[in-house]
């Protein structure tokens, strides 16, 4: 990602270091974009414009990405600001965060009845599957992870269903398959590669590599050390050193607490269509 730099979410809090929500402005698709981190793992990309990406090139080297007028980058410090208040709060649980469908097919991320951010049109998973429910559902189950080590949803709350569904959830996609084994992952010497279908491998992403899963396939990995989990996008090929299932993105790794052990037992959980 290349980036114009971080903003700051809130200009009055001590300093930077206690903020676990960051900012930063980069170009998206010819557009302005700002991606929110939480500990340095993206989490959503608040999309501005064409135009307002080039007014911040028109800054020349002195670039302020503070100096513009976008709604995005509003949307992004008033989100970051409010989830660094939250962590900051003693009474927090992150066990309260859900995601819920909206009438007008959008998502919501909400802390008990708190509507924190609405995910509509300007605003992705940082590393979209381009499939909005389970987008909705990783970006809140990576601020639960983040933000207090909770455990993962599997469903989104659907008010709107009808009264015999009294379990009120919609299930994002069904599970085809399970099947165990040692997962890995790979990341530093592979970044900005093209992976096996053809697009650049981003180490950051929440992507995976599998011998034989179609490119595309979405599989929800979970770390059977410590029960955290992660839906992961199929697009390479891999792994090939033997007795091992998935080799996960460093991104990927990292949410389930890979990265440190290297290798895990994982339960993995092919999603239909």
């Amino acid at each position: 990602m290349v980036s114009f730099g971080p903003i700051q979410p809130d200009s009055t809090s001590e300093t930077a270091s206690k903020q676990i929500a960051t900012l930063y402005v980069h170009p998206w698709q010819s557009q302005l974009a700002v991606t929110l981190r939480i500990r340095q793992i993206p989490v959503l990309t608040f999309l501005g414009s064409k135009a307002e990406l080039a007014a911040l090139r028109e800054q020349g080297n002195d670039i302020d990405p503070t100096k513009i007028e976008s709604k995005a980058i509003d949307r992004a410090k008033a989100f970051a600001k409010r989830l660094n208040e939250l962590d900051n709060d003693n009474t927090f649980k992150a066990e309260n965060l859900s995601v819920t469908l909206n009438p007008d097919k959008t998502h919501s991320i909400k802390l008990n009845s708190e509507e924190l951010i609405k995910l509509d049109k300007g605003v992705i998973l940082s590393d979209t599957t381009r499939n909005k429910a389970i987008d909705a559902l990783q970006a809140t189950n990576r601020l639960r992870r983040l933000m207090g080590n909770a455990p993962p949803l599997t469903a989104i709350v659907n008010p709107n269903q009808p009264r015999n569904n009294e379990s009120g959830l919609a299930s994002v996609r069904p599970v085809t398959s399970r099947r165990k084994g040692m997962a890995s992952w790979y990341g530093p010497g592979f970044h900005g590669r093209l992976t096996a279908n053809g697009e650049r491998y981003n180490q950051n992403g929440l992507t995976a590599a599998h011998k034989t899963l179609p490119f595309g396939t979405q599989v929800r990995v979970t770390n059977l050390r410590n029960g955290r989990s992660v839906i992961v996008r199929i697009n390479d090929r891999g792994p090939f050193v033997g007795g091992r299932v998935i080799d996960l993105s460093k991104g990927a790794a990292s949410v389930i607490g890979l990265v440190s052990s290297g290798v895990a037992p994982v339960q993995l959980e092919i999603l239909g269509r």
